[in-house]
């Protein structure tokens, strides 16, 4: 049986503070046991509390390219000059 680990030690692993690790208890993120009046986790509910919270990034599309202010062969400004 793995050790179990309390609000401290789970922060501590974590970098967050102790009242991060009680809030995600509370809102039911992390299962945790009261044991004598004290709350434990045990390691894997730990692992599956980060693998459940692991966030996906989404690329973005890389932006068009700046529209040419060349004027085309047969645009308008063309036809525009030939008349001039």
């Amino acid at each position: 049986m793995e050790m179990l680990m309390s609000v401290e030690e789970v922060g501590e692993l974590c970098g967050l503070s102790r009242r991060a690790v009680y809030r995600a208890i509370e809102r039911g993120e992390l299962t945790a046991s009261r044991i004598c009046h004290r709350l434990r986790i045990e390691p894997v509910e730990v692992e599956a509390w980060i693998r459940r919270e692991q966030v996906q990034v989404v690329r973005q599309f890389d932006p068009p390219p700046p529209r040419s202010r060349l004027a085309a062969a047969c645009g308008l400004r063309r036809l525009l000059d030939e008349e001039a």
